[in-house]
């Protein structure tokens, strides 16, 4: 028996030890412990590992920084990372770029009280707001606003982050960078994993499309639908990914402002080729919509008259703009159903989406919830 001990001893030690390095260890520097034991027969000295508290990295703009070994808490400053945050580690998001969508919102209970602390892109990030949720380290997506952030943060790491210039086809080194940053690179792998599988799924329909069959989109945003997006805007990249082809021809505009169009340049649009389709974001969605179907002018178009007419599902966050982001990856495969349900014959969309919920959002909706995110307003 006092053999045994004595091998357990050391054993219990390096536990201890261990756990008090990851645990307790704080600044720059890290911690060794070496400890002995003298039994009755013999002295065993141990050594732990080596855990440094901090780590050396370099963001994807190509800055050199040290931030934590270990990450509990961090935040974006705008919603295409905290998107990604919350795909990828909901328990270590510390704050919210704006409040979920939905009523209720399709959210654990446990993550459903975030604090907002506001959209670098919409200008109402909150700095005070931020500083205040303690976070390990800050992830930025725009160069821009690299240095400002530098200068508030303080000691506080902003590590900048790159998720493409299309903001769709693009997430895939996003989505390792932060997951290596986070420590839950098997999570990034399964999002990999559905994105890759979502986009094969989507050039296979695609390209199998004559133009003949493409289907044209206006897309109405604002309260009176009055306000759009053109092809080429980061804000329509679905759409024309999905093989949607956007009727708007006025300038790109990829901020966070919609451009603003009359109801005649609609219908001109409508008289050079006719539109198939209007589907509604960024905005009131179901007043717009239900504006649209009310109204006698827009009744003029044959897809009003038909009640083709679609509000995106954006509970807890959109499917496709407003804004994009990691929500249209699962966004590919509604709107390809929506644009061509008779080429997606095969495609289960609700296992498709109860999947991205269950493993993304964190949440197991029932077949009623899947039906009220595919309805377009009462």
């Amino acid at each position: 028996m006092k053999n045994k001990a004595a091998r357990l001893i050391p054993l219990l030690l390096v536990c201890v030890t261990l756990l008090t390095s990851i645990f307790g260890c704080n600044g720059t520097s890290t911690i060794t412990t070496t400890s002995t034991i003298t039994t009755s027969t013999t002295a065993i000295t141990t050594t732990t590992a080596t855990i440094p508290a901090k780590r050396t990295i370099t963001d994807m703009y190509g800055t050199e920084l040290t931030i934590p070994s270990i990450i509990n808490r961090v935040i974006a400053t705008g919603p295409v990372e905290t998107q990604l945050l919350y795909i990828l580690a909901p328990e270590k998001l510390a704050g919210l770029s704006s409040a979920w969508n939905g009523d209720p919102s399709l959210i654990p209970a446990a993550y459903k009280n975030i604090p907002v602390i506001g959209n670098s892109s919409a200008g109402s990030f909150n700095f005070e707001a931020a500083t205040a949720v303690a976070p390990d380290i800050v992830f930025e997506g725009k160069t821009k606003n690299l240095a400002t952030d530098r200068e508030k943060f303080g000691t506080i790491p902003v590590v900048g982050v790159d998720a493409g210039s299309d903001l769709l086809t693009m997430y895939e080194n996003e989505i390792k960078y932060i997951a290596d940053i986070l420590g839950v690179p098997e999570r990034g792998e399964k999002l990999l994993a559905y994105y890759h599988e979502a986009m094969e799924y989507t050039e296979g329909i695609v390209s199998r499309l004559s133009d003949a069959e493409k289907v044209r989109v206006y897309y109405a945003e604002g309260s009176d639908g009055l306000q759009t997006d053109a092809q080429g805007s980061w804000h329509t990249n679905l759409l024309t990914y999905c093989g949607g082809i956007n009727v708007a021809k006025v300038d790109v505009s990829n901020t966070s402002q919609a451009v603003q169009v009359s109801l005649e340049q609609v219908y001109a649009w409508n008289i050079e080729d006719p539109i198939d389709m209007i589907i509604i974001g960024r905005s009131s969605q179901a007043a717009t919509y239900k504006g649209i179907l009310a109204s006698a002018d827009w009744q003029l178009l044959n897809c009003v008259k038909q009640r083709k007419v679609f509000v995106r599902p954006d509970n807890p966050t959109s499917w496709f703009d407003g804004p994009p982001g990691y929500g249209q990856i699962l966004g590919m495969y509604w709107m390809l159903h929506t644009l061509y349900p008779e080429k997606t014959t095969g495609l289960d969309l609700n296992v498709k989406i109860k999947e991205f919920y269950s493993d993304f959002l964190h949440y197991n909706l029932t077949d009623a919830e899947v039906a009220a995110l595919l309805a377009n307003p009462g």
